[in-house]
């Protein structure tokens, strides 16, 4: 408890002085958010911003300061790159496991992102590709030891207030989300899917939505609570155990070692047009785990905008 309120102090004042992303960017997004909140589409320019964001639960607190500079060149088309930095909490069921698996702190994987919006009073359409380098630490599980890829796919249609959405994705790592961030990394091909609705009434906006991983292939998990204690981190063998972040660093095994589906929830409030807060829940079943997530983004292109009076 000392060591993540420590974090999120130092954190919460860096979010402030750091130039860095897009509105509220996560260095692993999903799909981009509803697009009746820019029914303009991008803004063409410079974007600088950051998030501090993270998940909580009882494998372990996953948080992450994300920066990043982008361009967008148009109202559909935009750019942004930057660096994740991690703040990771490992549990005491794991740590008596794993004398070595202290919390930590690192940097993780320089990412890209290639961003499309395309709004429409029928349907909204946006969309994504993820692309990161593995130059995070593998040994704390801040890399993977791979270049990832991940495509994903955002629809929405408002109906007054009400939003329905649908997100789909494929890649080879299963992106974090706002609702969950994992204790784990993975490498393996699959398909993520997150279908729900959002009521956005004003400042505050609520949603509720499914989610569903679908792997195929080999994959691999590599946790972000357990450390490797070698120079070469790799699997003892193949697994089934779900939960085998928690006792080891590098787990392999086939798609059911991945496989993933729950609920979640979640509230935003936006008191200003540059300042973003998040709370969420999320449920995976599979890991009989709740996870507890927060999001506090700052988007210091809306401050440098000129403003039409």
């Amino acid at each position: 408890m000392k060591f993540t309120s420590c974090c999120f102090g130092i954190v919460l004042a860096f979010c402030f002085i750091w130039p860095s992303a897009t509105p509220a960017q996560s260095p692993a997004p999903a799909a981009t958010g509803l697009a009746k909140d820019n029914p303009g589409g991008f803004t063409p320019g410079i974007t600088l911003g950051a998030k501090f964001e993270g998940s909580y639960s009882s494998d372990g607190g996953v948080y992450d300061l994300g920066s990043a500079l982008g361009y967008n060149f148009s109202r559909h088309f935009g750019v942004d790159l930057g660096v994740p930095f991690y703040f990771v909490s490992t549990p005491t069921s794991v740590k008596n496991n794993n004398p070595g698996a202290a919390s930590g702190i690192g940097v993780g994987s320089f990412f890209t992102d290639l961003r499309w919006n395309y709004p429409n009073k029928s349907l909204n359409y946006s969309s994504a590709v993820h692309l990161t380098a593995p130059t995070g630490d593998k040994k704390k599980g801040f890399s993977i030891g791979h270049a990832t890829w991940n495509q994903t796919n955002h629809f929405d249609h408002a109906f007054g207030d009400f939003s329905p959405f649908i997100d789909a994705g494929v890649g080879n790592t299963i992106l974090d989300t706002k609702y969950f961030h994992r204790p784990f990394a993975t490498y393996g091909y699959n398909a993520q899917f997150n279908g729900g609705v959002e009521y956005d009434p004003g400042k505050f906006s609520f949603s509720v939505a499914a989610y569903d991983v679908a792997p195929w292939g080999n994959q691999t998990v590599i946790s972000r609570v357990f450390r490797c204690g070698t120079a070469k981190c790799s699997g003892s063998g193949t697994s089934t155990n779900r939960k085998g972040f928690t006792s080891s660093n590098v787990t392999t095994g086939g798609a059911d070692l991945t496989r993933d589906n729950g609920y979640n929830a979640g509230v935003d409030y936006k008191p200003v047009g540059y300042l973003d807060f998040e709370f969420d829940f999320s449920r995976s079943i599979p890991l009989q785990l709740n996870s507890y997530s927060f999001g506090i983004g700052v988007d210091l292109s809306w401050l440098l905008r000129p403003r039409v009076h």
